[in-house]
């Protein structure tokens, strides 16, 4: 999302309302987008006075570079003329800079209260209402609010926003119907399309949620979340298992946590071919499983991915191979020299933790120690100042 200065900015350059004459000593100019003197009105002598007092400090607030002193100027308008629209415009947008977005939907409602002679473009203060509303996460008023916009130059930019709201209040079809107004010459195209694949998924269209996210893929074949998206929805195991296998590869470029999440899905469909071709044999074997030899024990990803996810590609990539090549008695030697051999990893891997472990205590111990020093040496420099005080003022001649 856009600092919601900007995004106000961009409302009002192309918010295409009218203002109409009014009675007030001001009127909108829709075209610099600002409050203009308005000459066609009468004013009696104190809405003179009070007219010249708000503009004397409009002036001063418009000369200063200083935030706060305009919203002082500004405030000093409205406590002698609290409905003097000019100055609560200038604050609506002074609070949008400031990213203060509780206030920016106070001075905008304020407006629409004082609007009813449309000085200001109606949807320019609903759009800004909105926004306002979705980012203090009131989603439902911001759908609301919407839902109300007329003008369809402004309603387009908000589908995606929009869908958004919708997608907060768990209201999927919606999502769909505002997700899928985005077109793909527009910017918002790729956030629309994954929008759509949520929705669909949460709706259980998995079929449909596949094709957006084989689209999302083409988008950005480089995001590993997109080949996730495609595992989750595919109904067949072996595409599955080949998303799974770019998306780990993507993670091991860029780790994250993630990362364990997509190994136990890899090793839950991986492990289904071992236990099919393990019912066929009838000698007695210790069956290769990948969950009875995993541990979780890894102190950082970092050591995980060098010890356990790169091992895990290793276990199941000799196993399928075992299985494609061999059957019977052979395969019985294959799975035996594959359980062999991750037995002697996995004591491999408990002789490098325990060795982990002992120099992790050992510079722990270090360092406790050196803090003992320190500590002793400083209870000895205090003792010795206790009982020899006349250091402190002994005269440097008898140094």
């Amino acid at each position: 999302m856009k600092k919601l200065a900007l995004i106000l900015t961009f409302i009002l350059l192309f918010g295409n309302a009218l203002a109409i004459e009014n009675n007030l000593p001001y009127k909108f100019d829709t075209y610099k987008m600002e409050f203009v003197q308005n000459n066609n009105v009468n004013l009696t002598k104190t809405e003179q006075n009070e007219y010249k007092y708000a503009q004397k400090y409009m002036q001063k607030a418009k000369s200063t570079p200083k935030t706060d002193k305009k919203v002082k100027y500004y405030k000093k308008i409205l406590k002698k003329s609290p409905n003097y629209m000019p100055a609560l415009y200038e604050l609506m947008f002074l609070n949008a800079k400031i990213s203060n977005t509780q206030e920016v939907y106070k001075y905008a409602k304020k407006l629409r209260e004082l609007n009813n002679d449309n000085i200001l473009p109606r949807d320019m203060l609903t759009d800004i209402i909105a926004r306002s509303c979705f980012h203090m996460g009131k989603y439902n008023e911001a759908a609301n609010e919407f839902e109300k916009i007329t003008d369809l130059s402004i309603a387009k930019r908000n589908y995606i926003i929009l869908a958004e709201a919708y997608v907060q209040l768990n209201d999927f079809n919606n999502v769909i119907k505002y997700a899928s107004k985005i077109t793909k010459s527009e910017s918002d195209f790729y956030d629309a399309t994954e929008l759509l694949y949520i929705a669909n998924y949460s709706l259980k269209n998995n079929q449909k949620a596949y094709g957006y996210s084989k689209q999302l893929i083409n988008l950005k074949p480089d995001v590993a979340q997109n080949y996730l998206r495609a595992a989750q929805s595919c109904s067949d195991k072996k595409l599955k298992l080949q998303y799974l296998y770019k998306a780990k590869k993507l993670l091991l470029e860029n780790p994250s946590l993630v990362l364990y999440t997509v190994d136990k899905k890899i090793a839950e469909i991986e492990q289904e071919k071992i236990d099919t071709a393990y019912k066929k044999i009838t000698d007695f074997l210790i069956k290769p499983d990948w969950t009875k030899i995993y541990i979780n024990n890894s102190p950082d990803i970092t050591f995980y991915i060098n010890n356990w996810s790169k091992r895990q590609d290793e276990f199941f990539k000799t196993a399928n191979n075992c299985i494609a090549k061999y059957s019977g008695n052979n395969l019985v030697k294959c799975f035996e020299a594959l359980n062999n051999s991750e037995d002697k990893k996995t004591d491999d891997l408990k002789d490098l933790l325990k060795k982990i472990e002992d120099e992790k205590k050992q510079k722990e111990q270090e360092l406790m120690l050196q803090r003992l020093l320190l500590l002793q040496q400083q209870m000895n420099y205090n003792r010795y100042y206790y009982y020899h005080p006349y250091r402190y003022y002994r005269p440097y001649f008898y140094w």
